[in-house]
């Protein structure tokens, strides 16, 4: 378990520091008193500082390996209610860590153009921002569905873009999640030909992709 030591004038002021540094509350720690002064006045001209030692005292505020073992287990147990022989594994993918879902191969876990899998995605990133803030980046993924969705998004931003070059005028996508125009946009960021921009309002924006001398 993580641990800090801090040093303050008194035992409230080395709390606070400890609480920044391990980025939680008071609430959560486990504090134990190294050093303390005597008190009174002399104890403040003296100068003597307070040493405590801190840790995370909730055993669910974690990171690395364990908040991502936690995560998977708390998606399995949401998945196991919609589909009792589903799991849910472990993997890595271009850097980033995948909690791949195991179903019967129907894309229950899917969804319509992804939302489910969406779905997930949020009540994930809501538990890792509460409890696991400093745990890595994660990504539910179910029957490779993310691969071949960013493969037929780099596909459509290729053939986007020779339009675009065809025509010397601007072409425009469907109205796209934030995630997928950013596969847009870093599909066709080293061509120098073109550039590209959202364009709309809210969360869902179309990418605009048109010739830089247009």
């Amino acid at each position: 378990m993580q641990s800090i030591e801090t040093e303050a004038k008194t035992v409230e002021e080395a709390i606070v520091k400890a609480c920044a540094q391990l980025n939680t509350t008071k609430d959560n720690l486990r504090v134990e008193i190294l050093e303390s002064s005597t008190g009174g006045i002399l104890s403040f001209f003296s100068g003597k500082k307070v040493r405590i030692k801190a840790s995370l005292a909730n055993s669910s505020v974690q990171t690395g390996q364990d908040a991502i073992n936690s995560l998977k287990e708390t998606l399995e147990t949401i998945v196991k209610k919609i589909c009792p022989e589903a799991s849910v594994d472990i993997s890595t993918e271009h850097g980033e860590t995948v909690l791949n879902i195991i179903g019967d191969g129907s894309g229950i876990f899917i969804g319509k153009n992804g939302q489910t899998l969406q779905a997930f995605q949020y009540i994930l990133g809501k538990i890792k921002m509460n409890k696991f803030r400093n745990a890595p980046h994660i990504v539910v993924d179910s029957e490779s569905y993310r691969s071949r969705h960013i493969d037929s998004l780099t596909s459509l931003a290729k053939r986007l873009s020779s339009k675009a070059k065809k025509k010397k005028g601007a072409v425009a996508t469907e109205p796209l999640s934030p995630s997928d125009r950013r596969i847009i946009h870093m599909t066709l960021k080293k061509d120098k030909e073109l550039t590209t921009w959202s364009k709309g309002h809210g969360n869902i924006k179309k990418v605009i992709i048109a010739p830089k001398n247009s």
